[in-house]
């Protein structure tokens, strides 16, 4: 009963998300309809001429990949050989020192016993560093892409604009689509 309550409660404080709706509302006249296809027209050549540009430079990109992959590799090996290191170290620690860490091997504790031994160290807490990931060749190849290929040409900014010369309107209206408020 309780759980449910909880529940319900976090389920009513969840936080509402909104999303921008664009209605395109073509003009009237037979004239402004005419502008609005030659707008169609330059967008869509926009459009393809921008991927036509982004395949080429990703395949320009090809020779890169490799050379990159390769010091890619050579980096992940060096990390690793650093993580096992640190891991190492890690695990002596855990194995050697629990022993000072056990709260009644101090000198300046009044119960001190120099030669107690504890066979339960205590709770096992994994480091807080993380194992390298090794690379592959699609993820740095989608990096190479991503940092020097543009896949947006700015052709919808350019398209609402002539939209709107020819006698079009864009109405934008923010909608909530979940967790919405009452009465909204």
């Amino acid at each position: 009963m309780a759980a449910a309550a909880l529940l319900g409660l976090l389920a009513g404080c969840a936080t509402p998300q909104y999303q921008t709706v664009v209605s395109l509302i073509p003009p009237e006249d037979a004239q402004g309809r005419a502008c609005v296809q030659d707008c169609d027209a330059r967008k869509t050549a926009c459009q393809t001429d921008c991927q036509n540009r982004y395949q080429a430079c990703a395949e320009a990109i090809e020779p890169q990949v490799e050379a990159n992959y390769e010091a890619a590799l050579k980096q992940y090996e060096i990390d690793l050989k650093q993580y096992a290191a640190a891991l190492r170290h890690y695990e002596m620690e855990l194995h050697f020192g629990w022993m000072s860490s056990y709260p009644y091997y101090s000198p300046y504790h009044p119960y001190y016993y120099p030669y107690w031994w504890d066979p339960w160290p205590g709770p096992y807490f994994p480091p807080s560093y993380r194992e390298p990931a090794m690379p592959t060749r699609a993820g740095i190849r989608a990096k190479l892409v991503k940092t020097n290929c543009q896949d947006d040409c700015g052709c919808l900014p350019v398209y609402d604009a002539c939209f709107v010369g020819c006698g079009g309107q864009i109405l934008r209206e923010t909608v909530c689509i979940k967790n919405c408020p009452p009465g909204k």
